[in-house]
């Protein structure tokens, strides 16, 4: 089935009961009343909008569980869809912590060994100057 943007348009104004787009009636929705489906802790942290459940950020260390996608083609890395090539660098920008080639190594041969089973859960973690998972 293929929907028209116009359609989808409407669908999403319904579902966050903003008035239709041609009765004049503009107001803004304050983030207070919609979570996106992301959850009251994603929206409260304005610099990580996409967020993760699973992220833990502290100045010396860090921790998420990176999940297949959806659509089973990427990884979800802090909430952001990246394929298999970008998820070391994603980790690098997420964290702020630097990956070595032998470490962004061994995690696409960890995640490709998951993703053979038929679904990747893996938790990454930089403690103590190094990663792991």
């Amino acid at each position: 089935m293929r929907i028209k943007k116009s359609q989808l348009r409407r669908l999403i104004r319904e579902a966050i009961n903003l008035p239709p787009a041609d009765s004049g009636d503009f107001r803004t929705v304050p983030d207070s009343e919609t979570d996106w489906g992301m959850g009251p802790d994603v929206i409260k942290d304005p610099k990580r909008p996409w967020g993760s459940e699973y992220v833990q950020k502290k100045e010396d260390s860090y921790s998420d569980v990176i999940q297949m996608s959806p659509n089973g083609d990427s990884y979800l890395v802090d909430g952001l869809e990246t394929y298999i090539q970008d998820v070391p660098s994603q980790l690098t920008y997420a964290s702020g912590f630097e990956m070595s080639d032998v470490d962004a190594d061994n995690l696409i041969f960890a995640l490709e060994t998951q993703e053979q089973d038929g679904y990747v859960e893996l938790g990454v973690e930089y403690k103590n100057g190094k990663w792991s998972w």
